[in-house]
């Protein structure tokens, strides 16, 4: 049912909210940003399934969403119409300021993910896809903070140090689940070709845990949280990368979440408890 990304948003808005203390005061801000979250990517799905594609026999999220359509369309619209009377009757005008870059990445998203280039070049969609989706998602998580907290509603402040370093966590994990796809599929073949990416792709991994310490490093305020949590994320999505062969892939593809959600709610704790 897509729960974990919206879970995942959440952890991240805790995170961010406790790290620089801010208190959000009303719980509509958080049921607006999981169910504006939900949307996008139950309707991600619905519009791959319209499209259809090989991936639609292999993936079972997408295999669900198939069986599903007709109920889930329903959840949407619903969940669509909940959303809009939180922002305008709830939250008020203001939300605008801090809804538009991520609402304007989810429509880029959007489009660029349900393959509207899949005739002229595949990959440059996915690559697209997934930047404007990790963007969206960053940008879209920190809004309680950036509501409740002085940090503004501009994009200078939305689009923070901390929110790019969670933007690469995501394009990683998108890519990663990619990866573990390609090579369900391809098992057995060009073993050794396989294993150099699996190589480089964990060389890359260990390089954005080390950035992350080294961020954690120079902050002095309660930042430092946040990157300890993005670089325990790193470290277990390594972890999930040496495992992968143990695993089914829905499994895998849950975990993958998990490693986001568990580091961040505890990075948010961290910092709750030290200040």
């Amino acid at each position: 049912m897509g729960l974990e990304i919206p879970s995942a948003a959440i952890a991240w808005a805790f995170a961010v909210s406790q790290s620089h203390l801010v208190v959000v005061s009303s719980p509509w801000l958080y049921q607006f940003l999981f169910v504006a979250v939900w949307c996008v990517n139950m309707l991600d799905r619905v519009l791959k399934v319209f499209r259809g594609g090989p991936s639609l026999y292999s993936d079972e999220c997408l295999l669900f969403a198939k069986k599903h359509c007709f109920v889930i369309s329903l959840l949407i619209a619903v969940a669509g119409v909940t959303g809009l009377w939180i922002m305008f009757f709830q939250l008020g005008v203001v939300i605008f300021q801090f809804a538009l870059l991520p609402g304007v990445c989810s429509l880029l998203f959007l489009y660029f993910s349900t393959n509207l280039r899949k005739k002229e070049n595949p990959s440059s969609g996915f690559v697209l896809g997934s930047f404007f989706a990790a963007v969206s998602f960053a940008t879209g998580a920190g809004i309680p903070a950036y509501f409740y907290g002085t940090m503004g509603g501009g994009w200078s402040g939305q689009l923070s140090t901390s929110t790019w370093y969670l933007v690469a966590l995501v394009i990683l994990s998108m890519f990663s689940r990619k990866r573990w796809n390609e090579e369900e599929e391809g098992e057995g073949q060009d073993s050794a070709a396989r294993d150099m990416r699996s190589l480089v792709w964990m060389g890359v991994i260990v390089i954005y845990v080390v950035f992350c310490l080294a961020a954690a490093a120079r902050e002095y305020t309660g930042d430092a949280w946040i990157y300890y949590g993005l670089a325990m994320a790193g470290v277990l999505m390594f972890v999930l990368d040496r495992l992968k062969r143990n695993m089914p892939p829905l499994l895998l593809y849950t975990l993958s979440w998990v490693a986001l959600i568990f580091p961040l709610v505890l990075s948010g704790l961290l910092a709750q408890a030290s200040s």
